[in-house]
């Protein structure tokens, strides 16, 4: 990519982000009722307001706390699980079953399961985990299964140790699939642990606070704090994908 494009790419995105303002603000003039949608101006004054108040920090570090859980949750037992399965074609028949309903399963489905399992403030882990788990292992078996099989013959030749072929030429090749499904699921599991959130109703999350939004009346405030997750949601995805340096398809940026 070249450098005028780079440019012409971050002067274009400030513009976007001004014409679906001016969109925002051009619909809530025709509805004229802020109590249906608040206008941009209103938004993000409660936004800034929310950014000067403490306690804020401390709601977006317990959802924050539950949504890295989650994914952690997710990658660990998604990625062992996956590349088990990759290898195994037996096991993965076992395990499939069990993925496609996780995968079909209503959200709210999982969140009501989760309440009368769980205390309040480890349901959003819960749900969260079994969102983002079925993606994650889907992308390792893929992984596994697309392994070069010129490496795999190459290793048999050698009389590579089994291990070290699981590590070396398994693992590496699923490394771009793996880090793919981790970037997609970023944004899923923001989703699912604010839907958590509203539901358990945990004493400090934002799923709480969009909660009392609702109760209040009060659009504003669920816009501003619906605008946190969504900035959360992206700031998680940015740096992951700059530390891993594997864009959401698993090329390498």
């Amino acid at each position: 990519m070249t450098r005028s494009t780079i440019r012409n790419r971050k002067f274009k995105q400030p513009l976007i982000i001004l014409f679906w303002l001016l969109i925002w603000e051009a619909v809530f003039l025709i509805i004229n009722k802020e109590i249906y949608l608040p206008s941009p101006l209103s938004a993000f004054e409660t936004l800034f307001s929310l950014l000067s108040d403490g306690e804020t920090y401390i709601v977006i570090g317990h959802s924050m706390l539950r949504t890295v859980s989650a994914l952690l949750l997710s990658v660990g037992l998604g990625v062992s699980l996956g590349i088990l399965c990759g290898l195994y074609p037996s096991v993965h028949d076992l395990l499939n079953p069990l993925v496609v309903v996780l995968r079909s399963m209503p959200i709210a489905s999982i969140i009501i399961i989760a309440i009368i399992w769980f205390r309040s403030t480890n349901v959003p882990i819960f749900a969260g985990f079994l969102m983002c788990f079925p993606l994650i292992f889907t992308s390792s078996v893929a992984g596994i299964r697309n392994t070069d099989e010129k490496l795999l013959e190459m290793c048999r030749i050698y009389r590579v140790r089994k291990a070290d072929v699981v590590r070396s030429v398994y693992f590496r090749s699923a490394v771009p699939y793996i880090n793919a499904g981790i970037v997609s699921s970023l944004g899923i599991a923001w989703k699912a642990i604010a839907a958590a959130e509203v539901l358990a109703l945990p004493r400090y999350s934002i799923g709480f606070h969009l909660y009392q939004s609702k109760t209040w009346l009060d659009p504003a405030s669920l816009f501003a704090w619906t605008i946190v997750i969504i900035a959360l949601s992206y700031l998680f995805e940015f740096l992951f994908v700059k530390v891993s340096g594997y864009d959401k398809t698993g090329k390498r940026i």
